[in-house]
């Protein structure tokens, strides 16, 4: 029987952990939503374990970070987790055999600072082995569909970071996503491996840092 919900409060206790979206759920990527902040304290208040399971090819804390400045305080959460977290630890522990990277990022250094502790080369398309998709600028990037048309020549994987088609700005406005080129690219015909919602990967990575399996 269908079961109509007023809030999170009525079925928290029926789970082991809730695990949140984001972008365009928590924050319009500026600022919290309306009630948010007071939803989200309410529910730790009330012993529910909260995760925060982001489309960001950024590590954790980085995000973490990003989260608190916005005004969610850092001990709401037990898991932050995003797509390029669950990467990193794939890469790390030896799950992802890539080690030479050509990175398609939204702003010069994201790369450097997501290998930082990884034994991978960041390189030009030419003499990689996988293109790492993490983000795209909010105002278009031309260079970005000439790796993807060289990694496709190549038969070089790519690995994206965030799925996602689009994202939310303030204001309403929407913004290009890397999903957007991936999905372009393996209905080309180049080969994707997804990290981000929706795909297997990074709910493997939260259900691992949460220590609860989907029941």
């Amino acid at each position: 029987m269908t079961q109509a919900i007023a809030c999170l409060a009525d079925i928290a206790d029926r789970f082991d952990a809730i695990v949140l979206d984001q972008w365009g759920v928590l924050h319009d990527g500026t600022a919290p939503y309306p009630g948010a902040v007071a939803a989200l304290h309410a529910l730790r208040d009330g012993g529910t374990r909260l995760a925060v399971l982001s489309n960001s090819g950024k590590r954790s804390a980085l995000n973490a970070a990003r989260i608190a400045a916005m005004g969610f305080p850092a001990d709401l959460f037990e898991v932050v987790m995003t797509s390029g977290e669950a990467l990193w630890r794939d890469i790390a522990a030896g799950r992802v055999p890539h080690r030479a990277l050509c990175p398609i990022t939204a702003d010069a250094g994201d790369a450097a600072r997501w290998a930082e502790g990884l034994d991978v080369a960041l390189t030009d398309v030419d003499t990689a082995d996988a293109v790492l998709l993490m983000g795209l600028a909010d105002t278009g990037d031309d260079t970005a569909q000439g790796i993807l048309d060289t990694a496709c020549a190549r038969g070089l994987p790519v690995l994206c970071t965030n799925p996602d088609r689009a994202s939310p700005r303030a204001g309403g406005r929407t913004v290009a996503s890397p999903g957007a080129l991936a999905h372009a690219h393996a209905q080309a015909g180049g080969t994707v491996h997804f990290y981000g919602k929706p795909h297997a990967p990074v709910f493997r990575a939260v259900e691992t840092a949460l220590g609860a399996a989907p029941g």
